[in-house]
């Protein structure tokens, strides 16, 4: 299967290109469902986070969209954000600039710098789907180890997503970077049956898998 060019870092393009693309995913978080289906499963919780983590967080706009919302509800809640390239953490850092909120961190996410229940909710956006299967169950089970409640959110793969990826993406995106992983992300993504099994594999209880607006996902659970 195709390689997306976010799986190859920091030589698929510059930091302009990248930043172009992470203003793509802004707008498709925004009116593609992205943000609803976290702010959906963050609303079901027992309990609204205050400390939570964000793995593969890229310029941290879900982040930064989790703080405003948790805000409102009065929490001031804090934030790491994780990811593994040094240039998509610069990015995040000018688009941080003086927030104190959030802190970022270097890491992968198949190996957490972190210790047992550190956070309230531990969260992947749009990047299950970067990992094949085994590697997706080492994810999980890092998520799970961190956090009282992990939370994925991702897009499910089907023919009718493709087909809108592939034809209807173009009218919300400029960067090429987006241009061609958005149809490629589909076909790698995870459905909501698989996605379930590879949560059981990693050993999450109280496995939820909800299905949303614009081929969207949520996959929460933890273990206990």
């Amino acid at each position: 299967m195709a390689r997306e060019l976010m799986d190859d870092d920091e030589s698929s393009g510059s930091q302009q290109e990248w930043t172009e693309s992470f203003r793509d995913l802004a707008r498709v978080n925004r009116y593609l469902g992205g943000w609803n289906a976290l702010r959906d499963a963050v609303a079901r919780l027992p309990r609204l986070p205050d400390h939570f983590l964000d793995v593969g967080a890229g310029d941290c706009d879900m982040a930064l969209r989790l703080l405003v919302y948790l805000k409102r509800r009065g929490i001031a809640a804090r934030g790491v954000a994780l990811d593994r390239s040094a240039q998509i953490l610069s990015i995040a850092a000018q688009r941080l600039g003086s927030a104190a909120d959030v802190v970022l961190v270097r890491g992968d996410a198949r190996s957490l710098p972190f210790a047992e229940a550190s956070f309230d909710l531990a969260m992947l956006n749009l990047s299950l789907h970067h990992f094949e299967p085994a590697d997706a169950v080492i994810v999980l089970r890092e998520l799970a180890r961190v956090s009282t409640t992990a939370v994925v959110n991702d897009l499910r793969r089907s023919l009718v997503a493709y087909a809108f990826a592939r034809f209807a993406f173009p009218l919300f995106t400029h960067s090429r970077l987006t241009r061609n992983d958005g149809p490629v992300s589909v076909m790698r993504s995870y459905t909501p049956r698989e996605a379930h099994e590879l949560a059981r594999a990693a050993g999450w209880q109280r496995i939820e898998v909800r299905t949303h607006f614009g081929y969207r996902m949520t996959l929460c659970g933890g273990r206990a």
